[in-house]
């Protein structure tokens, strides 16, 4: 049977335009896998600004080698600020783009937690899962740990790591801490424990029932390791967690290369060092020249991050991979030659006036300016170096932005798109930041903004408070009108510009109008309240038989 031959031109046709569109369409999907860049979030724990070497090094012994030559080759930043100088409020800024007074998290959850960040803000894992982003995280999460709370439902895939900081419970091998972490009981019933104590071991620290004030670490809950929603370890083997982070990066990141899942991926490191309790490989032991035990761990945490990027080269996927590193919040003062170096960002100003720490917990420069630097091959200049005034609130809209993925419209954030600083060198040298109150003493007034940056100025509100090396610490001082310092001519703020000055007036002035304008921002806003609650309950434990819930999968 012959066909006509105007219906086999139709025939012809309908198949051309079929396979046009599949065509169009399979490029369209393969466009969306490659130009999407894959992006991994290194955010170490309680570190100095002044512990990379790239960024401070006055002994000539940097214990950074390799992230000093990773930031030599992409672009370093010099006034990068974390969100808040505590754990829990930095990482809620870091994965929400907002400030504790938006998402309600301004203070740290405990081990008896109900709630966490709360289930209505939006984490940056939500936001590129949604956009076709294979997600994961290693390390530690802090932000809620009962079901709806925990980060396997908050966006990410895969979840590998510790609920809170490494501090907060007890394991066989303790490490280095000031004061010293008593080890786990073995016996079920605590039986060997009670003996350790007896026999005074421990004698210089008290101990009962009720708690372990002077104690570095609580020694009544095991710390417990979790993938994704189980407990594998309950206690966790600190010395060789940094060594099975790595093991567990390298192993999401391969998948790259072994296209058993081609959607680009977001992978979020958050490390327990540089928190005390310190202990590491023993290979690391005596690896630092200069620094003793924190150098040694400073040294672990540079060689992890250093099989992460061979893990990216290993997959192919150097080119498409943008690697950030920073910090939560700056050296924890009060762990003495535990703590981490903050560079010339002393806050001289509270060392002479009352004494106490300058850094984490604190709205001094030394608890939330924290080292950072971008690489991605053949994106990002080489050698960069910007001193712009950025913070951690910009990696989520910035990671958004290059991935080509909307926010969520219904909020506003205090973290900004800055691709045209990685991609650019474009400087942003005019802004304002808010630094929330972190300290546990002073609950009352957590997450009021203490501080307030404007260009090179900076006003403090509130100060003093926080224990530095040896106990000591001022008295909470509010200051009306407040302190200013130009951070350009005096980054260790140590002299506040006289307040009769044209500089102090014109300065204050603008800081005014933008705590104005904050405050407006924050009234009209979709803002949350974190549910602080608390119940024994919610302690996370696999071995309700053993005293401190000692188990292993």
């Amino acid at each position: 049977m012959k066909m006509d031959a105007k219906w086999l031109l139709v025939f012809v046709t309908i198949i051309c335009i079929n396979y046009l569109q599949t065509s169009r369409a399979l490029i369209k999907d393969q466009q969306s896998t490659t130009s999407q860049p894959n992006f991994i979030i290194l955010f170490m724990d309680d570190i100095g600004w002044g512990d990379l070497g790239a960024n401070w090094n006055p002994s000539g012994n940097s214990d950074t080698p390799f992230m000093d030559a990773l930031a030599k080759k992409g672009m370093r930043f010099t006034d990068f600020h974390s969100g808040a100088s505590i754990c829990t409020p930095s990482r809620a800024a870091l994965l929400t783009g907002r400030l504790g007074k938006r998402t309600g998290v301004i203070r740290n959850f405990g081990k008896k937690s109900t709630g966490g960040l709360p289930l209505n803000e939006t984490t940056m894992a939500e936001t590129l899962q949604a956009g076709g982003y294979r997600t994961g995280m290693i390390g530690k999460w802090h932000l809620g740990m009962t079901k709806p709370f925990q980060p396997y439902r908050r966006g990410f895939e895969y979840f590998y790591g510790l609920p809170w900081s490494n501090d907060m419970g007890c394991v066989d091998k303790p490490g280095q801490d000031i004061p010293h972490c008593a080890p786990c009981a073995q016996d079920p019933h605590g039986i060997l424990s009670n003996e350790i104590w007896s026999e005074g071991i421990f004698k210089n620290y008290s101990y009962n029932k009720q708690g372990s004030e002077q104690l570095g670490c609580d020694p009544q809950l095991a710390l417990p390791l979790f993938e994704n929603d189980t407990i594998l370890h309950q206690p966790v083997n600190l010395q060789t967690l940094s060594n099975n982070y790595a093991e567990k990066a390298q192993a999401f990141i391969k998948n790259s290369k072994n296209k058993t899942d081609s959607r680009p991926f977001l992978l979020y490191i958050a490390f327990a060092h540089m928190h005390v309790p310190l202990i590491y490989m023993e290979n690391f032991t005596n690896s630092s020249k200069s620094r003793g035990v924190y150098g040694d761990t400073l040294h672990e945490l540079d060689n992890t991050v250093q099989r992460i990027y061979k893990a990216v080269q290993d997959a192919g996927v150097e080119e498409n991979t943008l690697i950030w590193a920073t910090g939560d919040n700056g050296p924890w003062e009060v762990k003495c030659q535990l703590s981490g170096d903050p560079g010339p960002f002393i806050g001289g100003w509270q060392k002479q006036n009352g004494g106490g720490s300058t850094s984490k917990l604190t709205v001094w420069e030394g608890g939330h300016r924290e080292p950072s630097f971008a690489y991605w091959l053949n994106h990002i200049k080489p050698g960069s170096v910007s001193d712009s005034i950025l913070s951690a609130m910009d990696i989520y809209p910035t990671l958004a932005s290059l991935a080509g993925i909307a926010l969520p419209s219904d909020r506003e954030y205090d973290g900004i798109d800055i691709s045209g600083v990685l991609l650019n060198g474009e400087e942003i040298k005019q802004r304002v930041l808010f630094h929330p109150n972190s300290k546990p003493a002073d609950r009352e007034n957590n997450g009021e903004f203490d501080a307030i940056r404007y260009n090179q100025y900076k006003a403090i509100y509130r100060s003093g408070g926080v224990k530095g090396c040896g106990g000591v610490k001022g008295d909470i001082q509010r200051h009306n009108p407040p302190l200013i310092f130009n951070l350009l001519t005096d980054p260790g703020e140590e002299h506040p510009l006289d307040t009769q000055s044209n500089e102090y007036q014109d300065a204050y002035t603008h800081i005014k109008l933008a705590r104005m304008r904050m405050d407006r921002s924050i009234f009209q806003d979709n803002t949350t309240v974190a549910d602080y609650s608390q119940s024994p309950d919610a302690e996370p434990c696999c071995n309700p038989n053993h005293v401190v819930c000692r188990c292993t999968l």
